[in-house]
């Protein structure tokens, strides 16, 4: 499962991403694949200008692929897990360091018709 979410994306062009593996499908490179489209919808296809992301700070496979993607750290946050307290480790990537080890490999269909139901103008 991969999300991507712009909360006020007009006025700050920042998107969040999201996703999640099913255990039998991890440590085979699709979290990296996954993140590699996402942003790359995000950047080239409507124009964020950054992208965040956050990770439990023992969710050591996401922390790396936010680290191998060029995400820089952005601080620490809390969240519940299971009911209990647990740090969160934030990350925020700038589209001109994207830019720097962006894919090329990778087509976009279909992303000016959808716009405008995204409310992305």
């Amino acid at each position: 499962m991969q999300d991507l979410v712009g909360v006020n994306f007009d006025t700050f062009q920042t998107v969040s991403s999201f996703s999640w593996l099913s255990p039998g499908t991890r440590r085979q490179g699709l979290g990296l694949e996954m993140r590699a489209a996402i942003l790359h919808l995000a950047f080239a296809g409507v124009g964020a200008a950054e992208a965040t992301s956050d990770a439990f700070f023992d969710n050591l496979a996401s922390n790396r692929v936010s680290e191998a993607m060029g995400y820089q750290p952005d601080g620490h946050d809390w969240a519940t897990r299971r009911g209990e307290p647990a740090v969160l480790n934030r990350w925020r990537l700038k589209r001109n360091t994207w830019a720097t080890k962006r894919r090329t490999d990778i087509e976009l269909v279909g992303v000016e018709e959808c716009k405008s139901v995204l409310h992305i103008l």
